[in-house]
């Protein structure tokens, strides 16, 4: 395949890496409570140049982070995962994948 086509099919060295995650709130946490956290979250992605797809509900919430441009580093999911655990004292559980492709992965 030549360069050029592996650059916009996202495929070998072009190929760009992110994870998932999913979260469960604890029932009892309210919906103003869920909303700070997705505003915190989104300001520490906002900070790594990170991006977030997925959805939210009262009491779950999952997504795929990926970076602007590029793949998403093992430090990136580190640092996200580590968030996590110093804020969830809401959560029931929360789960964060491994790395794998953006954009073929599922």
């Amino acid at each position: 395949m030549k360069k050029r086509l592996r650059k916009k099919l996202h495929k070998g060295e072009f190929r760009e890496l992110g994870f998932s995650f999913d979260a469960k709130f604890k029932a009892d946490t309210e919906m103003a409570v869920v909303e700070e956290w997705l505003q915190e979250l989104a300001g520490l992605l906002n900070d790594h140049s990170l991006e977030m797809g997925g959805g939210w509900n009262s009491h779950v919430c999952g997504g795929f982070i990926t970076r602007e441009r590029g793949s998403v580093t093992p430090e990136d999911r580190e640092i996200v995962r580590q968030w996590f655990d110093e804020h969830g004292q809401n959560l029931e559980t929360i789960a964060v994948g491994e790395l794998r492709d953006a954009w073929y992965g599922w």
